[in-house]
């Protein structure tokens, strides 16, 4: 089973705007509270790499790594990083721009799977969660990529 909570909306921005603010993900807390603590960050030019500790469900979660790629002007793609936490979880999430005469759609999606037993326990209460936390994330990213003056 996969607990997903997807999204989408249009920003009236640049889809270079909106994904170079992704990858700055401690920039990118400010509309994202699942960014809880983050304890080390490494940049390169298309790629991301952090270490943190997550709020899920209002909860803390396990200290996680997770890779954000980027692929310019189009999405980003962000995975967990081979570890420990793989024998419980698998996580997946994107961040997918298309730019249109209105504006850039964007498109915001996060996958969950849990290994059994887990998934009997976890998937239902994290999907409903997603249902809203995922919209609740885009209408804040909206808004403060839209703010008169706003830089990324």
């Amino acid at each position: 089973m996969v607990a997903t909570g997807e999204a989408s909306t249009i920003i009236a921005r640049p889809a270079a705007d909106i994904l170079a603010f992704i990858m700055d993900v401690e920039a990118y807390r400010v509309v994202d509270p699942r960014l809880k603590t983050i304890r080390w960050v490494r940049r390169a030019a298309a790629e991301t790499v952090f270490r943190f500790r997550p709020r899920l469900l209002g909860l803390p979660g396990p200290m996680t790594t997770q890779r954000v790629a980027l692929t310019p002007g189009v999405r980003v793609d962000i995975s967990q990083v081979p570890g420990p936490l793989d024998r419980l979880a698998d996580f997946h999430g994107l961040l997918e721009c298309v730019e249109r005469e209105d504006g850039t759609h964007v498109r915001r999606r996060l996958e969950f799977r849990f290994r059994r037993p887990l998934s009997w326990l976890l998937d239902p209460p994290l999907r409903r969660w997603l249902a809203h936390d995922v919209p609740a994330e885009l209408a804040r990213l909206k808004t403060h990529l839209e703010l008169p003056g706003r830089c990324v």
